[in-house]
């Protein structure tokens, strides 16, 4: 309808004032990649210190329009500039003080507006690794909702003395494991600087404190590769749903991935000899041999741990796991 080709590629760049959202727009719009003569529609939600000059614009085959309201962004306004401009593909600066959930709900109205074409869609979260810290204690809430609907997150101005990876992984896969995360930086020796865990990967028994837990769940989620037939000890809290099979139990630990109204119980599978001296939300110690397998309670591969020595545990001076 509003278009030459069959696909429509959307782009939503979100994050807070500052945060780069108009130059990597800049950059990707001068990507070789894109020297495709196609014409794109920048939507820009916020008037930043970086502009869209016009030569810049003319010289990218791009046009830009302003929404400066909340309100004004519906499918009733979208429909209006697609018309306008018929562009081969969009891009939406968006105001990163707005509600997230008009993202979603946007999704749905383009793909009736461009019914005629497949709507293709990528979520990007641009973050300024110097205001990290500062945000996450301030705007946890507003932070989290970014991780939750962005395919990827770009933090970039990263240093090798200011930037933790540990911190950062953790915040965005504690709320959305599949979301993938790009450091950029000016400092070349930032990209040769691993990612050190708070525990030695090499020991006989890999001893996981009860302060490291967040740390661990997520890299063991993200690489369970390194964690494949290795041993491990660690404490936590069982539960005993019904219909598992008899020797399992649940292991795991209470979360809070941002605030105290978002907190949920994050457990996987642990099988041991005999759980019947422990009752459901008791504080056990396990050293237990990791696997990563399909399990049917699952649906998919998931961690299990078989337990070669069960005790009681103490419960953590900090019950609720945290994740940075």
């Amino acid at each position: 309808m509003f278009g030459r080709q069959k696909e429509m590629m959307v782009y939503v760049i979100l994050g807070f004032l500052e945060a780069g959202k108009t130059k990597l727009i800049k950059d990707v719009l001068q990507d070789e990649l894109f020297d495709d003569n196609m014409k794109s529609l920048i939507i820009a939600c916020e008037d930043g210190e970086e502009e869209y000059e016009e030569d810049f614009l003319q010289k990218t085959g791009a046009v830009c329009e302003f929404i400066e309201e909340e309100d004004a962004f519906n499918g009733k306004v979208f429909k209006k500039l697609l018309k306008k401009h018929r562009p081969d593909r969009l891009f939406i600066e968006y105001n990163g003080m707005w509600q997230t959930k008009h993202i979603p709900e946007m999704y749905d109205e383009l793909e009736e507006i461009l019914f005629d074409r497949e709507v293709i869609f990528q979520t990007i979260d641009v973050m300024n690794d110097e205001t990290f810290s500062l945000y996450m204690k301030n705007m946890p809430s507003m932070m989290v909702e970014h991780f939750r609907v962005s395919e990827m997150i770009i933090d970039n101005r990263c240093t090798v003395e200011n930037t933790s990876k540990s911190a950062v992984r953790g915040s965005v896969k504690a709320v959305n494991p599949r979301a993938q995360i790009v450091y950029e930086s000016q400092d070349e020796a930032f990209y040769e600087m691993k990612e050190e865990m708070p525990f030695d990967m090499n020991a006989d028994i890999i001893e996981i404190k009860p302060d490291d837990f967040g740390l661990w769940y997520i890299d063991m989620l993200d690489f369970p590769e390194n964690y494949e037939g290795k041993t491990l000890r660690l404490v936590g809290m069982i539960q005993k749903p019904p219909g598992l099979d008899p020797g399992y139990a649940v292991f795991g630990r209470y979360a809070m991935t941002c605030c105290a109204d978002d907190v949920q119980y994050m457990g996987f599978l642990c099988k041991a000899d005999d759980w019947s001296s422990y009752k459901n939300k008791d504080y056990v110690e396990i050293t237990a041999r990791f696997e990563y397998k399909f399990m049917q309670e699952y649906g998919e591969p998931g961690p299990v741990f078989y337990a070669e020595d069960v005790k009681s545990g103490e419960k953590p001076a900090e019950e609720l796991v945290y994740f940075n």
